[in-house]
C-alpha cells in the first residue's frame, strides 16, 4: 500500500514537471512495444519474474520526460497484469513499483543537471562537449537508480510474503546480474537515438522505434525457445538424481536439499555468480556415482556398514566425478567439487587426502551441506538431530573436518540456519535448484516484478 501511495504522489509531482505532450502516435508506439516485451517475461529464482520492457520505459523517459516514461511503464505493466489475471494487490504493487523505478531516478538525473531529452540525442552532436559527456555519465546514474529502486522494492515484497530475509532474496535474484542489466540499458539509448533520427529524416519517429525493436523481440523470442530446451535438459538431470535416490529411501530429496544449502552458503560467502552456479550444480550431482549397481545393496542395508563396505562406498565420489566429467561443460570446477567433496580440512578425508585450501571451495561447501542434511535425516540406526545439536557438531569439527570459514557462515547466516530448521518436505517445495547459468546476455536482462507481493 505504501508503494502505491508513493507512486501516486510521485506521479502528481512529476505532472507539475512534465514535458510537452509528445503525441498519441509516439506514446502508442512505445506502449505497444513495451506490452510486447512484457509478454516475453522470464521466471526468476524466488517468486519473481523479469522482462526486457524496461528498455522502452527508459527510452520513453529520456525522450519525453519522467512523467510520460512512468505513464508508459505503469500502463504496460497494468495491461500485462490484467492479461495474466494477477490479483489486485499484486497488480497494484507491480504497477506502482515500476512507476517509482522510472520516476525517482529521472528526478535524480534532472537534479544533477541532466537534460531531457539528453544532448547526445541531437541530430548534430559534438561528442567532445562537456554537456554531452555529462549527460552520458548521468544516463548510467539513471539506469543504476532504476535497477536499484526496482530490485529493492521487489525483493522487499518477496521477502515479506515468503518470510525470507531481504538479503537472501536480493542475493539470489539480483546479485551478480546488475552489471548485465546496466549493459542492457544501453539499448534504451539506441532506441531513443533511432527514434530521433527517424523523426528528423522521416518526420515520423515511431518508424525508427519499430525498426530497432522488432529484431529485439525476435531475438528475445528465440532466446526464450533456447532456454526452454535448456530447461528440459536440466529437468532430465534432476530426474536422473531422483532415480538414484530411489535406491535409498532414507535419502529421498537429499541431493536437492544439499544443492539448495550449498548455493545459499556460497552466496553468503560472497562468491561470484558463476562460482555459485557451479557449486549448486556440483552439489546436485555429488552422489550421481551411486547409480552403479555395486552400491545398491549398500544403500538398502539398514545396519551400519562393515569396514569393507565402507571402503567400497567411499569410491562413490570418484565414480560420481567420472560420470559428471562426461559432460564437457562440467569438467574442471564442477567435476573437482564432486570428486573431492569428502576431503577433510585436516587432510584425513578421501579419495586423495587433500587438506585446507588445497580442497576446492565447492567441495568444502558441499561437505558441510552434505553433513548437515545427513544429521537432520532419520536413519535406521539413529534419529535425526535437532538444529541446535547440528550446529554444535559443526562447531566441534570446525578446523578438523570442516573449513572454519564455511562453518562460521552457517552459524551466522539467517538464510542458512532457516534451511536447517525447516522440515525436509518444506525445503523440497522451495524453488528447485537450477543448472542454468545465471550469466546473462543482454536479451534476458531483468526487470523485477513480484509474483508474491
Amino acid at each position: 500500500m505504501l508503494t502505491v501511495v508513493a507512486s501516486a504522489a510521485a506521479m502528481a509531482w512529476a505532472w507539475q514537471l512534465r514535458a510537452t505532450f509528445p503525441g498519441w502516435w509516439p506514446l502508442g508506439a512505445f506502449l505497444l512495444v513495451a506490452c510486447a516485451l512484457e509478454g516475453l517475461g522470464t521466471q526468476l529464482r524466488l517468486s519473481a519474474q523479469g522482462s526486457t520492457s524496461f528498455i522502452m520505459h527508459m527510452a520513453c523517459a529520456l525522450l519525453f520526460g519522467g512523467f510520460w516514461g512512468a505513464a508508459v511503464a505503469g500502463t504496460s505493466t497494468l495491461l500485462g497484469e490484467f492479461a495474466i489475471g494477477r490479483s489486485p494487490i499484486k497488480a497494484s504493487f507491480n504497477v506502482a513499483q515500476r512507476v517509482l523505478s522510472v520516476l525517482l531516478p529521472v528526478l535524480v538525473y534532472a537534479a544533477l543537471g541532466g537534460t531531457l531529452p539528453p544532448t547526445y540525442l541531437g541530430v548534430h552532436v559534438d561528442l567532445s562537449t562537456v554537456a554531452v559527456q555529462r549527460d552520458l555519465g548521468l544516463f548510467f546514474v539513471l539506469a543504476a537508480g532504476y535497477f536499484v529502486v526496482n530490485s529493492v522494492l521487489v525483493s522487499s515484497a518477496v521477502a515479506l510474503s515468503s518470510e525470507r530475509a531481504f538479503r537472501e532474496v536480493w542475493n539470489l535474484n539480483t546479485r551478480g546480474v546488475l552489471a548485465y542489466d546496466l549493459g542492457a540499458s544501453v539499448i534504451a539509448l539506441l532506441v531513443a537515438w533511432l527514434y530521433v533520427r527517424a523523426q528528423y529524416s522521416l518526420g515520423f519517429g515511431p518508424l525508427g522505434l519499430l525498426g530497432v525493436v522488432i529484431p529485439v523481440i525476435a531475438i528475445r523470442h528465440v532466446y526464450g525457445l533456447y532456454h526452454q530446451l535448456q530447461d528440459s535438459g536440466q529437468e532430465l538431470l534432476q530426474v536422473m538424481v531422483k532415480a538414484i535416490e530411489a535406491r535409498d529411501p532414507y535419502t529421498s530429496g537429499h541431493s536437492v536439499r544439499v544443492s539448495l544449502l550449498s548455493r545459499t552458503i556460497a552466496v553468503e560467502l560472497g562468491l561470484s555468480a558463476s562460482a555459485v552456479e557451479h557449486i549448486e550444480t556440483a552439489a546436485l550431482l555429488h552422489d550421481v556415482g551411486k547409480i552403479h549397481e555395486e552400491f545398491a545393496p549398500l544403500l538398502r542395508k539398514e545396519a551400519r556398514l562393515t569396514d569393507a563396505e565402507t571402503a567400497l562406498m567411499q569410491t562413490h565420489a570418484a565414480k560420481s566425478a567420472e560420470l559428471v566429467g562426461i559432460i564437457s561443460k562440467f569438467r574442471g570446477f564442477i567435476e573437482d567439487s564432486v570428486r573431492y567433496h569428502h576431503e577433510r580440512w585436516d587432510g584425513k578425508g578421501y579419495p586423495t587426502g587433500l587438506a585446507r585450501e588445497g580442497i576446492p571451495i565447492g567441495a568444502r561447501i558441499i561437505l558441510v551441506s552434505d553433513t548437515i542434511d545427513a544429521m537432520t535425516t532419520d536413519r535406521p540406526y539413529r534419529k535425526r538431530l535437532q538444529p541446535e545439536a547440528v550446529l554444535l557438531e559443526l562447531q566441534r569439527h570446525s578446523g578438523l573436518q570442516f573449513d572454519p570459514k564455511v562453518v562460521d557462515i552457517v552459524l551466522s547466516s539467517v538464510a542458512v540456519r532457516r534451511l536447517i530448521t525447516l522440515p525436509h518436505s518444506s525445503i523440497e517445495q522451495l524453488e528447485p535448484p537450477s543448472l542454468r547459468s545465471r550469466r546473462l546476455s543482454w536479451p534476458s536482462a531483468r526487470l523485477w516484478r513480484a509474483r508474491q507481493a
